[in-house]
């Protein structure tokens, strides 16, 4: 190990700014957008605390892989694959399964093709998704590329969201949100009769960013230079050659640097709360009250019918407000699936590329060049076999993504008590009991879900 002194963390928060709003944004068009204002229009605000649980628990587990990456400057996979050399395998197969499927894009597909009249929308989601694979093979700096986009779309977004809300809620309404947050329905606690338990389940599991997805915040990380990082390979260049090498970086453990470390993490923390918890909950607010005024109690379907539902509603208002909202949809979509290729395709490219010598000799962008692609066919003959509609592909998805959760969980909370992170920069009891209680509850739940399926 070579001797390194730790940097300083930035004194403006302003140079922080960016993890936390891309993390969310790849949630925003699942979670947010479809699947818990498809809960919302059928069960009301009862079920709202499994929202609030899901992104405190994403928020948890995500901000302490950044733990592992402040204090050495390497991904958390490398990390995970000190512990096993079988982590490798389980993030590359597990992100695959999860979300190589187009469950999202399909759905904002369906959506611009009822936008334009088009009744074959596929051809509509194959357009988008050849889009996304060039906006990155063509953008340079991945993660740069992929920041200003969701800056600007949530800078858009939220507002328009915002004054619709405006314009159509009740404020009885603000009463049954603060009762679903601890769980009072109408008529029911927690649970209301009906709900299927591994769709509820995915939806937790969907709150904010995803399974695998949440683990991007390491990268993210290391893109921004924070901590131990700016000694790192830097931001991911399309094109550039070059590779993943494990840093040898270490700083020594006296009290000036420790008090530095928990400065670099509480600062992270922070900006990931603001951005990831706080906009993500507000996010899902806003679209769920969208649902519950316009359209609550809905039939139970497993399409889209409750979305087209809501634009007619507020057409009947002013109709460029139904039209506004199903853009934002397809936008909310679009740019969800943008996030999530390009975590996903970093995420399998980082593990295989530690996983042997022959990819060790491949370079990053070759790597994600490959696997974004091979997602991206993946997805296009999935939606040229018209093998299920777009909603039951997303809640495939979601189930995925609840197993990922559990193992992750698991996986963090190993990590960061090992003999790989230093005693002085463990996590206290607090964040390692709600790693715990993460682990837990996705693995009761997953149990659950395989008997209920049996």
């Amino acid at each position: 190990m070579e001797k390194k002194s730790l940097p300083e963390p930035p004194k403006t928060f302003r140079n922080l700014i960016g993890p936390g709003l891309v993390l969310i944004a790849m949630g925003l068009g699942s979670g947010e957008f479809v699947l818990w204002p498809y809960f919302i229009s059928q069960f009301g605000f009862g079920i709202i605390w499994g929202a609030i649980l899901g992104i405190l628990f994403q928020y948890f587990v995500s901000n302490e892989t950044g733990r592992y990456t402040l204090a050495t400057g390497n991904s958390v996979f490398v990390g995970f694959k000190k512990l096993s050399r079988f982590f490798p395998a389980w993030f590359i197969i597990s992100t695959f399964l999860s979300f190589a499927w187009p469950g999202i894009i399909g759905t904002g597909g369906e959506i611009l093709g009822r936008l334009l009249n088009i009744q074959d929308f596929r051809w509509l989601t194959i357009t988008m998704l050849i889009i996304i694979g060039l906006i990155f093979t063509l953008g340079g700096k991945v993660y740069s590329t992929l920041e200003k986009t969701q800056k600007i779309f949530l800078l858009i977004s939220i507002p328009t969201l915002i004054l619709i809300v405006v314009l159509i809620v009740n404020p009885s309404t603000f009463i049954d949100i603060a009762q679903g947050t601890i769980g009072l329905g109408d008529g029911y606690f927690l649970f209301p009769v009906g709900i299927s338990i591994g769709q509820f389940l995915g939806a937790i599991a969907y709150s904010g960013a995803a399974g695998n997805l949440i683990l991007s915040h390491s990268f993210y990380i290391q893109d921004k230079g924070f901590g131990m990082a700016g000694y790192g390979e830097g931001e991911l260049v399309m094109g550039k050659e070059s590779y993943l090498k494990e840093l040898k970086n270490q700083f020594e453990l006296n009290s000036e640097n420790i008090k530095k470390f928990k400065r670099w993490f509480n600062v992270v923390a922070l900006e990931q709360f603001i951005s990831f918890v706080i906009i993500g909950f507000l996010s899902i607010i806003l679209l769920t009250i969208i649902a519950y005024e316009l359209i609550y109690p809905a039939a139970t379907a497993d399409n889209l019918n409750f979305i087209f539902l809501e634009a007619e509603k507020l057409s009947l208002i002013t109709p460029i407000l139904g039209t506004t909202l199903l853009i934002l949809g397809v936008v909310f979509l679009f740019t969800t699936q943008l996030g999530v290729f390009e975590s996903t395709s970093r995420i399998m490219s980082e593990n295989i590329h530690m996983s042997s010598d022959f990819f060790g000799r491949i370079s990053r962008s070759k790597l994600f060049f490959i696997f974004l692609w091979v997602q991206i066919v993946f997805a296009i003959i999935v939606t040229l076999l018209n093998i299920a509609a777009p909603l039951q592909i997303l809640f495939l998805n979601t189930l995925f993504s609840a197993l990922s959760m559990f193992v992750l969980s698991g996986a963090v909370l190993w990590l960061n008590n090992s003999r790989f992170t230093p005693t002085q920069l463990r996590p206290k009891l607090f964040r390692n009991t709600m790693l715990l209680l993460s682990f837990l509850f996705f693995g009761f739940f997953c149990i659950i879900v395989i008997i209920d399926s049996f």
